[in-house]
Formats: structure tokens, sequence, C-alpha cells
């Protein structure tokens, strides 16, 4: 009997020890986990600032492009404005003396 006695706690502190290791290496893997994700983190972070960044540029690029083609959109309208009132200024200035005397 106690032998069987014996054995019993042989089995049981066999089992605790089994259990408190399991606990030891589900930390540790916890614990590497937790770095894989930090590290995991910290590059899609980087990715996406990266990403951002190139956005930007692109963005910034297109706008500036943008802004000199209505730039030049705008100095050619004023160019065609100022030579029609330079062709026909005497004829605008007799059309509007005319309708001002006319009221």
């Amino acid at each position: 009997m106690d032998d069987i006695i014996s054995r019993l706690s042989e089995i049981e502190d066999s089992s605790q020890g089994c259990i408190d290791d399991a606990v030891l290496k589900k930390k540790e893997i916890a614990a590497e986990m937790n770095a894989k994700k930090e590290l995991w983190k910290k590059d899609l972070d980087a990715k996406t600032q990266a990403r951002i960044a190139g956005l930007r540029e692109s963005m910034n690029i297109s706008k500036e492009e943008k802004i000199s083609e209505l730039k030049k959109q705008s100095e050619k309208a004023f160019k065609n404005l100022q030579e029609m009132y330079d062709i026909h200024h005497d004829k605008y200035v007799d059309m509007l003396f005319s309708n001002m005397i006319k009221e």
C-alpha cells in the first residue's frame, strides 16, 4: 500500500513538473509572440509611413504641375484679353460713350 501511495506521489510530482514546464513554455512562447508582434507592428508602421510619404510627394508633384498649367492658361487668357483690348480699345470707348449718352 505504501508503494502505491509512493508511486502515486511520484506520478503527481512528475505531472506537476510537466505542468510547471508547460506554464513556463507558454510564457516563453507568449513573450516570443509579443516580440514578433512588436517587430511586425514597427515594420508595418515604417512601410505605412513610407507609403504615405510617397503619396504626398506624388500629390505635391501633381499639384505643382496643375498649378503650373493653370498659370499658363491664365497668362494666355490675360494676353488674349489684353490683345483684344489693345485692338478694340477705341471701339469699346466709343460704344460705352454712345451708351452713356443715349440714357
